[in-house]
């Protein structure tokens, strides 16, 4: 299939199959999204309110004298990270397998491909969640080169910043922007090519090696299809949430202007039900997105019979 006929394929297939928008924003938000929707009513402490929380464990940490408690806590939290981890990758191995067979399905009905893969039998959540957690590898080395100037940078401007003006992060990302668009490019190429390996593995069968090393080769072999794919994928993220999410960011200020105040409640019940509006439609419309994305990376894999 003709790249352009893959994505306007994909954008039918998403429209015409509701269900797979629930299954794609579990998968966005499974895979971080849901920080994302956070962001917009968690109030992030401020470094000095870091401080004081773990100044003082951390302090005996380094020291060395951690007390049994401090070590307890640590490894609950290690614990907890790595099963949330665990999670969010399941589910989104989950949510994305589903709507591989839901896109195909939906092709197939509307007569845009003359026959779909067999999927049954094919590999499932487990495998998927594999190949998704091997394309992790590239991200983990890149952020671990990237750690020391990091750090140092970020010491810099808590100790000794040139400006209080400018939030922390805008300040650091300022300062080491190269850096950070390097990540930025790791996490963009193996998450391209971990979609390419999911589709080689559910739709040809293939074990999780080959399906990953098959990845990174249509990366290599069809770079305009694959990138290109996963451009438009994130393109339409951007487009239809990202209006929503901004809406909501500078609405949640006013909400909680007006609910500490307590004055004029009338108002301010008609002012968080409309940002309830917002953040809802923002969830819906991200939906959409990830539905497409999820549609036309699998679309864009459909072989010839």
């Amino acid at each position: 299939m003709p790249w352009r006929s893959a994505m306007a394929a994909a954008f039918v297939v998403t429209l015409v199959r509701p269900g797979s928008w629930a299954v794609g924003l579990a998968g966005f938000l499974a895979g971080g999204g849901i920080l994302v929707f956070a962001w917009s009513i968690v109030v992030l402490p401020t470094p000095t309110g870091v401080q004081n929380a773990l100044g003082t464990p951390l302090s005996k940490l380094v020291l060395g004298t951690p007390t049994p408690d401090l070590i307890t806590l640590v490894g609950l939290a290690v614990a907890g990270v790595l099963a949330v981890v665990a999670c969010g990758l399941l589910a989104g191995a989950w949510a994305e397998r589903q709507g591989i067979e839901m896109a195909l399905e939906a092709a197939e009905d509307e007569g845009l491909i003359a026959s779909r893969p067999d999927l049954r039998g094919a590999p499932g959540t487990g495998r998927v969640a594999l190949v998704r957690l091997a394309s992790l590898a590239p991200i983990v080395v890149a952020a671990a080169l990237a750690w020391q100037p990091l750090y140092d940078v970020t010491y810099r401007e808590l100790i000794l910043p040139a400006e209080l003006v400018t939030p922390l992060p805008v300040r650091v990302i300022r300062a080491v922007p190269g850096l950070l668009a390097g990540i930025a490019l790791t996490w963009f190429l193996s998450d391209a090519a971990a979609a390419a390996g999911v589709r080689r593995l559910v739709m040809e069968r293939r074990s999780v090696v080959a399906a990953w090393v098959l990845g990174w080769g249509d990366l290599v072999r069809r770079p305009h299809r694959v990138l290109g794919t996963s451009l438009v994928g994130i393109g339409m993220l951007v487009l239809l949430a990202g209006p929503a999410l901004l809406a909501a960011v500078v609405g949640w200020t006013r909400v909680r202007d007006l609910v500490v105040t307590g004055r004029e409640p009338v108002l301010a019940l008609a002012v968080v039900l409309v940002w309830v509006s917002i953040w809802l439609g923002g969830l819906v419309l991200t939906a959409v997105a990830a539905a497409f994305r999820t549609a036309a990376a699998t679309l864009e894999a459909v072989r010839p019979a």
